[in-house]
């Protein structure tokens, strides 16, 4: 069995074990943090997600998103015109979906 290589990124680590996984989660830092999205504490992803306007640009290369995850941040992006999430240009990379559901977002960049 192979060592996993860390990503280019700044990355997370959360769950790294020097004995069986020196890397731990790849998910990209939040601007300003040292850990991805799903393993900031709370009032640190409450303090990011009020920052987000729709429309802005997002990078969550890597990071495990669950169903509430997605869903605050969505609902951080949601157009309050349309009521439909508005994402700029967004980087979900290896990111990883476990029971989520986009539920119809726009994207005005790449996704």
């Amino acid at each position: 069995m192979s060592t996993p290589s860390p990503p280019s990124w700044p990355y997370c680590g959360q769950g790294a074990d020097p004995a069986t996984d020196p890397v731990g989660c790849t998910g990209i830092h939040v601007p300003g943090q040292t850990a991805c999205l799903a393993h900031l504490s709370d009032a640190e992803r409450t303090t990011y997600l009020s920052g987000l306007t729709p429309g802005i640009d997002i990078d969550h290369r890597d990071t495990p998103f669950t169903h509430q995850l997605l869903r605050d941040l969505l609902d951080a992006l949601r157009n309050p015109t349309t009521g439909n999430p508005h994402l700029g240009r967004a980087v979900f990379l290896g990111a990883q979906f476990s029971g989520a559901n986009f539920g119809g977002p726009q994207f005005s960049g790449d996704a």
